[in-house]
């Protein structure tokens, strides 16, 4: 049986909150990394979406 995990969407897309729980699931499926690696882009760049995505495609380029 094929079941999937429902992850509720963040009320603010626009940040990345790495204090709650819900948003670290929530990002890290979204942009298919591990908590540790969103932590360091979001340290690296600020809490915006826009900068952390971008943060995480200029690693992925390296």
């Amino acid at each position: 049986m094929n079941e999937e995990i429902f992850v509720a969407a963040p009320t603010d897309l626009t940040r990345v909150n790495v204090t709650l729980r819900s948003d670290i699931r929530y990002w890290t499926r979204a942009l298919g990394v591990s908590e540790n690696v969103l932590r360091s882009a979001v340290k690296n760049v600020g809490e915006h979406s826009w900068d952390v995505r971008a943060e995480l495609r200029r690693r992925r380029r390296r």
